[in-house]
């Protein structure tokens, strides 16, 4: 995997065959139904790898303008599809704050690799959750024709009003040009629907009633509600304790600072002490992420009176391959399956206007 971007000179040499084979179309050295120059004479003709031509091969296949026959050859059955800007192209742009989490990695491997099979490039790059930074990459990428863009939103691009509409700009300006644009996990507001992610208002519904269903009636929430997929795991918690005849009690509620500090994960063990010591009667703990629910589970395993076994008092997401200790339920967030959908989007090369919808991946019990 490319530790920044797929490299310019490999964009190019895939271009420069896809180029040539444009050119033979326009000068009427190939027409309808002719057979082309085998991949080891292209690989002669224009001094570039084999690999770099069966790539490009994958491609015009893959969009209809060649059909490859076994032991026969490749030949031209489409030249007037040669014109698209997809075809020019092949190059799927991604952008992702950082690879943090199996999550992410499980997303792009599952992304890439299904790309590569298409004969399409990959182009990945990193915004390391700088705004400043991903508005940079928009408009260097905006000089090449992207025929997709699947976008990480960064949490700070999310919160921040003036960089919204600014990212949200230049997405607009990318789908006029041609670039079907895709989002996983958040995106900026307007766009959702062409979003990705967990249906995390079930997913948090289901945990929590995982939690009544063991005999919990004091169940407090610990999340970051000011991100908009967390914001809807919260409400999940409140529509499952109001189901059960159970009180939603605001001072249950442990707000994580994900973003805005550095030290969040301390900040949620001092939050969680002070609650327990405030309202100790609580039992049982929703938790939106995996790396708070370790803090939880620590402090109440430090409580020598606790009316519940520790494994038996939380429920939560995770991100990672397997979750950190036994709980009474766990969700994992399923960043391949996510991967696949962005896939099969993007292999059904809808044009750059069309709108999904909300893709919502049901949540699924995390199980051995």
């Amino acid at each position: 995997m490319p530790a920044e971007s797929i490299t310019q000179g490999k964009v190019n040499l895939s271009h420069q065959v896809l180029r040539h084979i444009s050119q033979k179309i326009k000068d009427g050295t190939l027409k309808k139904g002719d057979k082309l120059p085998t991949n080891r004479e292209l690989v002669e003709e224009l001094g570039v790898s084999i690999l770099t031509v069966q790539r490009s091969m994958k491609q015009l296949e893959a969009q209809g303008v060649v059909s490859c026959r076994r032991r026969l050859g490749t030949f031209l059955e489409n030249p007037k599809a040669m014109s698209s800007p997809k075809i020019q192209s092949g190059l799927i742009g991604l952008f992702t704050p950082e690879i943090f989490s199996d999550f992410h990695t499980d997303l792009l491997i599952e992304l890439e690799n299904s790309m590569m099979n298409e004969g399409k490039l990959v182009s990945i790059n990193f915004t390391h959750s700088k705004p400043d930074r991903e508005l940079t990459l928009l408009r260097s990428l905006a000089r090449q024709r992207l025929e997709s863009l699947v976008y990480f939103t960064s949490p700070l691009v999310i919160i921040s009003e003036s960089h919204c509409r600014k990212v949200s700009d230049w997405i607009n300006r990318y789908i006029e040009e041609g670039t079907f644009v895709l989002f996983a996990d958040i995106c900026p507001p307007g766009f959702e629907s062409r979003l990705i992610s967990l249906d995390n208002e079930k997913a948090t519904e289901m945990l929590t009633n995982k939690l009544i269903q063991q005999g919990h009636e004091k169940i407090a929430f610990v999340g970051a509600t000011h991100l908009p997929t967390n914001e809807a795991r919260y409400d999940g918690y409140k529509i499952a304790m109001e189901k059960a005849g159970l009180k939603v009690d605001h001072e249950c509620f442990v707000d994580v600072h994900i973003i805005e500090s550095k030290d969040w994960q301390d900040r949620v063990e001092a939050d969680v002490r002070m609650l327990m010591k405030k309202h100790p009667e609580i039992t049982g703990f929703v938790v939106d992420n995996g790396p708070s629910a370790v803090r939880v589970h620590k402090v109440m395993s430090e409580i020598d009176d606790l009316k519940f076994e520790v494994k038996d008092s939380i429920a939560s997401l995770f991100e990672v391959a397997e979750p950190p200790f036994a709980a009474s339920a766990w969700i994992q967030i399923p960043g391949k399956e996510m991967g696949q959908v962005a896939s099969e989007l993007l292999m059904e090369d809808h044009p750059a206007n069309y709108e999904p919808g909300h893709i919502k991946i049901r949540p699924k019990f995390w199980a051995n």
